[in-house]
């Protein structure tokens, strides 16, 4: 199945695109999925994206077509073909 990965801020700059789409298993959790980005897309935006433990990072907001996906929630939250996951850094300054 296909969906799209979307980043913003600090996100995307690290990531150095807008957004990609990606081929998964069926029935992948989004924390598979995100660990599976995670490890293709390089050092730098797996150490944004991911803990130590392979969990997702604290602060980072999770949107699953739309809607906010909490991070506990992340490896039982199911995706579908044509999902579009949107990954928001943590907001800072002042």
């Amino acid at each position: 199945m296909k969906v799209t990965f979307q980043f913003e801020a600090q996100l995307r700059q690290v990531a150095g695109v807008n957004s990609f789409d990606v081929e998964l298993p069926e029935n992948v959790s989004l924390l598979t999925a995100i660990q599976h980005v995670s490890e293709e897309a390089g050092e730098a935006l797996r150490e944004r994206l991911l803990t130590a433990e392979k969990s997702v990072q604290p602060g980072i907001m999770l949107f699953v077509n739309e809607l906010p996906v909490p991070s506990a929630l992340t490896d039982n939250h199911r995706l579908d073909s044509g999902d579009v996951i949107l990954l928001l850094p943590p907001i800072s300054g002042g």
